[in-house]
């Protein structure tokens, strides 16, 4: 039963990372194309108006879904309790570089500092609950959650 258990933890920790990484590779596409749209090209990073997608941290919160899914169906075809908490310390940290840049758009929304220049960020002029870095902040904390889960079940037995 502890067996299944597990492996139906990582199964829908599997499936959460892979909808957080459909989810935001789909926006970074969006935002490369309206980019590309407006510039012509990926290689402008100076005199626009809108950020360049490889500046903004949606290219890496996607890269990080990429990873995290790939580790996470690693461990499902082969399951290893150091890797798990690896992965588990790998969203974690995920979990708070996501929630740091939900901050940044806080405060870039409500004006709180001035922060001069392009603002860089995934959506600039949206309320920060409806950006894709808030969704993929919860799908970082749907999928450490479970993490944390399966690391302390297997734990304690």
């Amino acid at each position: 039963m502890k067996v299944f258990s597990t492996r139906k933890l990582m199964l829908t920790q599997t499936v959460i990372l892979l909808a957080g990484t459909l989810f935001t590779w789909s926006k970074l596409i969006e935002q490369i194309n309206i980019f590309l749209i407006k510039y012509d090209t990926l290689f402008r990073f100076q005199d626009i108006t809108i950020p360049n997608p490889f500046t903004t941290p949606c290219l890496y919160g996607s890269s990080a879904f990429l990873i995290a899914l790939f580790w996470s169906y690693y461990i499902l075809l082969k399951p290893n309790k150091i890797q798990e908490s690896y992965l588990r310390n790998f969203l974690i940290f995920c979990v708070i570089f996501a929630g740091t840049i939900v901050t940044y758009e806080f405060t870039e929304y409500y004006k709180i500092f001035d922060m001069e220049g392009i603002i860089k960020s995934c959506s600039p002029g949206t309320h920060p609950l409806k950006t894709p870095c808030f969704y993929g902040l919860l799908f970082f904390v749907a999928a450490s959650t479970i993490s944390v889960l399966n690391v302390r079940k297997d734990s304690h037995i």
